[in-house]
């Protein structure tokens, strides 16, 4: 149970009337003009921290043409879903041709059951080529891990915002760069494997799109670097305003 606020008697169950038993005070009204007063100190503190870190996130993503074109190239590395990440030439006896596979072709076929992934899975168990396909299905998870880190970079770049962060962004960049390239070494591999085992039935070839997402993610990385320097003073700045505000507030509420 809870006391009572003027002299601390602690209420029992039977105290059901608003006035304590022993000084009488009544203690839903006890000091209400100062608790009204707290409040509103409170509630002028929290609304002025709200519109510090708005500010705050406008100046980190917009603040200067630097920062807008770095919001705005964080989707460029996105583009490489519509590119083909290599090249397929098959020379079967019934099915003899060419073609272009890029990640968002390969989620809708996944998705419209188009592509068998079972019966792909069993190329790995070839005497012959198996090796090949292995890594070749190794570059397709690099690649995907790269575009999965490519999407929390938009979310983190925001998020991060908040307080003049960048040092995720950056550390996102690199994986999605190190991933691309990983996975480009890993389908060149795959296509010597596989030109050297069954050259008369498929070639595989790498795509440009791979080195474009690379060069991208490099951009990025650059860009985001730069804000990383400049955000060091802006963070401090903030962080002297939110001590700043902190200790105000609390000079108010001893004045009440």
């Amino acid at each position: 149970m809870a006391n009572c606020p003027h002299c601390n008697y602690k209420l029992k169950l039977i105290d059901i009337k608003a006035e304590c038993p022993v000084c009488g005070t009544n203690i839903p009204n006890y000091r209400w003009e100062e608790r009204l007063d707290e409040d509103a100190v409170n509630a002028e503190k929290a609304f002025a921290g709200f519109n510090r870190k708005t500010k705050a996130v406008k100046n980190a993503l917009f603040g200067t043409k630097q920062r807008i074109a770095r919001f705005v190239l964080t989707f460029a590395p996105l583009l490489f879903f519509l590119f083909p990440m290599f090249t397929i030439e098959t020379q079967l006896p019934f099915s003899n041709g060419r073609e272009s596979l890029s990640m968002l072709s390969l989620i809708l076929d996944i998705v419209n059951g188009k592509l068998d992934i079972m019966a792909h899975l069993n190329l790995i168990s070839l005497p012959e080529s198996g090796n090949a396909f292995i890594v070749l299905y190794v570059a397709l998870i690099l690649v995907l891990l790269g575009i999965v880190a490519g999407v929390l970079n938009f979310f983190v770049i925001i998020l991060s915002s908040f307080g003049y962060h960048a040092k995720g962004n950056v550390v996102l960049c690199y994986m999605s760069l190190v991933t691309f390239a990983a996975a480009a070494v890993c389908i060149v591999i795959s296509g010597s494997m596989i030109a050297s085992s069954i050259p008369e039935i498929m070639n595989i070839k790498l795509s440009y799109s791979l080195f474009v997402g690379m060069f991208f993610f490099i951009i990025n990385i650059v860009m985001n670097t730069i804000a990383l320097k400049e955000f060091i003073p802006l963070r401090k700045e903030l962080l002297t305003q939110e001590l700043n505000d902190t200790k105000k507030y609390q000079e108010e509420l001893k004045k009440l």
